[in-house]
């Protein structure tokens, strides 16, 4: 028996004797050092384009407007819109406040030097845990194209630096489990910990994964358990703190736009987090969604029959289950919060088990694994790229709604919005414009029960409607809307029985501008 390189500075007998507990069948590195760093370069490359080409190319949507005031707002304000919200923790938008964020592209620039990051921390990760060097090019090459993870680094919003520290907490507890449990490792874990917990609320099924891992193996890790514990109460500390003082607070912000899940969304996160979801079904798909499903298939399988001897691939299953099914349960019978965007944290654990279910499959033929993974790889860049020359990426064009008004708007006309958000984002982009009126009447729908007195005192009502259609998979342009149907939202209510006061109507993306006469239904009323 001869002596063979495997991975990066590693030698033995056979690669089967490295790989063999964990994968069933030895996969040794046949890149060499040079290839492998031009890969990485190329794959580095590739993602930073794709997250900062046009960064300020679509107008921020109302929850980025949101971030923007948080950013941008003395502290004390900052502090009160975050609490006031009662959904979100604050660490993301503390930390924009350390950069310069005047701008859209400034502002979503930390998401995307974060989605990045995540791209070179997922192949460090998979080079640290599989130790193969084509493995980790590859799923270096599903997340730079992977359009959910660019739709979130292009947003001013937590989700990437979520991934980024749901990747580092994933990494630091399984070294933990092979039995690294050196200082610096049970540092990374704690203070990650505590990072992610400040991020986002989902984080929280990253401690509940870990401790389900924990139950099947307590009497080989009781030790660790009691540690884990210890580590977890620290982490948890400042979310805790947070959680109470917001508590305490009235809350403003509901979950009732999101609808209740039914099955066939489970599916639907799932291909949104790997090929990216627009609401469409065409043929160019099916191949990449065959690919994916069977990937899953093959990993779940593979991570229950082996779970007595590879620890990692059962804690990425274990880890998808308990985030998305709980999650399905509670929205479906009690309060609804299932988003896909909330499910950031699993995508690395999505990823990698579709990586080692065909990996597991084709343990015969390397070319059918290089295969499917090209295939999904190719799938996710031509969704990316036809998102970006239809236009599709673009969510709500605020920038030419506050043009278009700001060239048109009279003394005397009020600015009809719906509710906070809207009217946030509507003004940001309206002080922008060169030539508006420095201060314009604005009022807010949700906070007038009667709107007798406003239209008797406008000339004009120039009504912003937002596309009120939501949708927990897409985060992109949204299905167009009759703005006169009663049914969709408290706006529409109003315009139902306003339709024969329409003077101007113009239609934006996820946006509609309706010009109200007020006086046309008194004049009309005269006998």
């Amino acid at each position: 028996m001869h002596l063979q390189s495997v991975g990066v500075g590693r030698s033995t007998v056979d690669a089967r004797a490295i790989y063999g507990a964990e994968t069933r069948f030895g996969r040794a590195a046949h890149i060499n050092r040079r290839y492998f760093i031009a890969g990485v370069v190329v794959i580095m490359a590739v993602g930073l384009v794709i997250r900062l080409w046009n960064l300020d190319g679509a107008s921020l949507w109302t929850d980025e407007a949101l971030t923007a005031y948080r950013a941008e707002a003395p502290f004390q304000e900052s502090l009160a819109s975050i609490m006031a919200a009662g959904n979100q923790t604050p660490l993301y938008f503390w930390f924009l406040r350390l950069f310069p964020n005047s701008t859209d592209t400034l502002l979503r620039l930390p998401s995307a030097m974060l989605g990045l990051a995540g791209i070179g921390l997922m192949m460090a990760t998979v080079m640290r845990l599989y130790q193969d060097r084509e493995i980790t090019l590859w799923a270096g090459a599903m997340l730079a194209v992977n359009p959910f993870h660019i739709w979130l680094s292009r947003t001013a919003r937590p989700y990437s630096m979520l991934f980024v520290l749901s990747l580092l907490i994933c990494y630091f507890f399984l070294m933990l489990l092979r039995g690294n449990r050196s200082r610096a490792i049970w540092i990374g874990f704690t203070l990650s910990s505590m990072l992610a917990y400040s991020t986002h609320f989902t984080a929280i099924a990253l401690p509940a994964a870990q401790y389900l891992l924990f139950a099947f193996m307590l009497r080989q890790q009781y030790k660790l358990l009691r540690r884990w514990m210890a580590a977890q109460v620290i982490a948890v500390i400042p979310a805790l703190g947070w959680a109470y003082v917001v508590l305490s607070q009235p809350l403003s912000v509901a979950s009732e736009w999101i609808p209740r899940p039914e099955l066939r969304d489970l599916p639907l996160t799932l291909w949104n987090m790997t090929l990216g979801y627009d609401g469409l079904f065409e043929w160019h798909m099916v191949p990449g969604l065959m690919i994916v499903t069977m990937g899953l298939i093959f990993g779940f399988n593979y991570a229950a029959e082996e779970r007595m001897k590879n620890r990692r691939e059962y804690f990425w299953m274990w880890m998808i289950i308990i985030t998305i099914i709980p999650v399905f349960l509670m929205s479906r019978f009690f309060v609804s919060i299932y988003v896909d965007r909330y499910f950031t944290l699993i995508l690395p654990a999505v990823l990698l088990l579709i990586m080692q279910g065909w990996l597991s499959f084709s343990w015969h033929s390397r070319l059918l694994f290089r295969l499917a993974m090209l295939t999904i790889v190719i799938t996710g860049l031509y969704t990316v790229l036809f998102a970006f020359y239809a236009g599709s990426y673009r969510r709500d064009d605020w920038r030419s709604v506050a043009e278009y008004v700001a060239e048109r708007y009279e003394p005397g006309d009020t600015i009809l919005l719906e509710r906070d958000n809207t009217t946030k984002v509507f003004a940001r982009y309206y002080a922008q414009m060169p030539d508006a009126h420095p201060d314009p009447r604005l009022a807010q729908l949700w906070n007038l029960p009667d709107t007798s007195d406003l239209e008797r005192t406008s000339a004009r009502v120039w009504v912003i409607y937002r596309n009120p259609n939501e949708d927990v998979h897409r985060m992109g342009q949204m299905p167009d809307f009759d703005p006169f149907n009663p049914h969709l939202s408290k706006m529409g209510e109003w315009l139902s029985v306003r339709e024969d006061q329409l003077v101007e109507r113009r239609t934006f993306h996820g946006v509609v501008i309706l010009l109200i006469d007020p006086q046309a239904a008194s004049v009309a009323a005269q006998p």
